[in-house]
């Protein structure tokens, strides 16, 4: 989630989250999590809701493929939820953790990052998350062509 410090402090934030916690306390099993959605039931025009592209979790395809904005412009965001980047539940997930971690920043990122993570993406097969591998590297191709553009 990514939060606007400044316009939450002028809606007053922190007054509503101890009253909510208070009310809700013993209902609630996300914690922080339930809080902020109460609050932004309350307050709908508060929330800016982005497109599953920018939160790209093993659900958006572990059994089809249901982000249909990532299909078309790649990943933009993606979420390791549940322990999915060290997990070999959803190979993909895990294999794009690895070539972040691999890679050194200010290295060559078409040879040491974006050869590497296509190996290993074309080597995490046998799931329906592989069947849609192409959208991780849609960000990563149009990052290239532009650097590509400006040489």
């Amino acid at each position: 989630m990514l939060m606007n410090l400044t316009r939450m402090r002028a809606f007053r934030w922190r007054e509503y989250v101890v009253p909510i916690y208070k009310k809700y306390k013993l209902k609630i099993t996300w914690g922080d999590q339930d809080i902020i959605n109460i609050i932004f039931h309350y307050h709908p025009d508060k929330l800016y809701i982005y497109s599953c592209r920018f939160n790209y979790r093993p659900d958006h395809c572990m059994y089809a493929s249901v982000c249909k904005p990532a299909e078309k412009d790649g990943v933009a965001v993606i979420h390791g939820s549940r322990g999915f980047f060290h997990s070999e539940k959803q190979p993909v997930f895990q294999v794009v953790y690895k070539s972040f971690e691999e890679f050194q920043l200010g290295g060559d990122v078409y040879r040491e990052f974006y050869q590497s993570l296509e190996a290993y993406l074309e080597a995490a097969q046998n799931n329906n998350c592989w069947n849609v591998r192409d959208i991780f590297l849609k960000n990563i191709r149009r990052y290239m062509d532009l650097d590509f553009d400006n040489t």
